[in-house]
């Protein structure tokens, strides 16, 4: 009788304890060993360029009949970064989306940087990109006929010093422009 008293006032204490604990103060002391990663989603019609110093996830959306939404993520790896498109210096490796065929597509107005890239100061006053950050380009069909249209991003990934050229193909077909890997 006494250790069904002790077992059950040990619960009621264990209970009692347990509730003060606030779940702020959990969330203050979870250790990253508790976590579970993550990584990047995507949908089966994206493009995705895997490399050791970023990844790459490439999608097109459809915004009207004539207006398209490229969305291009880049998730930056092991301290990789590379100069934003909103440099206003001349760099040969700035983040630049290239179209071979402008008479079918066009970009249309500016890429939108998501979060904006800051000037670093310690690199030259340069704007550098070193955190994962999100870019849209819209692009406007100047053609009703079907068509392929072949391009690129290229910019150049730090610390490696290589630049980066990631192909693809912008297919329209019967009112619909759709985004494939061109090559491997």
């Amino acid at each position: 009788m006494n250790n069904n008293l002790f077992f059950g006032l040990l619960l009621l204490s264990f209970n009692y304890n347990c509730a003060k604990v606030n779940s702020q103060d959990m969330a203050q002391n979870t250790k990253a060993v508790d976590s579970v990663y993550v990584g990047q989603t995507h949908f089966s019609d994206d493009v995705v360029w895997e490399d050791s110093l970023y990844t790459a996830i490439i999608r097109i959306d459809k915004q009207s009949n004539k207006e398209q939404l490229l969305s291009i993520q880049m998730n930056l790896k092991k301290n990789g970064y590379f100069v934003s498109p909103t440099e206003s210096g001349a760099f040969t490796g700035k983040f630049t989306i290239v179209l071979t065929e402008p008479q079918h597509l066009q970009t249309s107005g500016a890429i939108i940087e998501t979060p904006l890239s800051k000037v670093d100061e310690n690199e030259g006053f340069v704007k550098l990109v070193r955190e994962n950050t999100h870019y849209k380009q819209s692009l406007k069909v100047l053609s009703n006929e079907n068509f392929e249209v072949y391009g690129y991003i290229q910019f150049t990934i730090e610390p490696r010093c290589t630049l980066e050229k990631i192909p693809f193909i912008l297919s329209y077909v019967d009112g619909k422009l759709s985004l494939k890997m061109d090559g491997c």
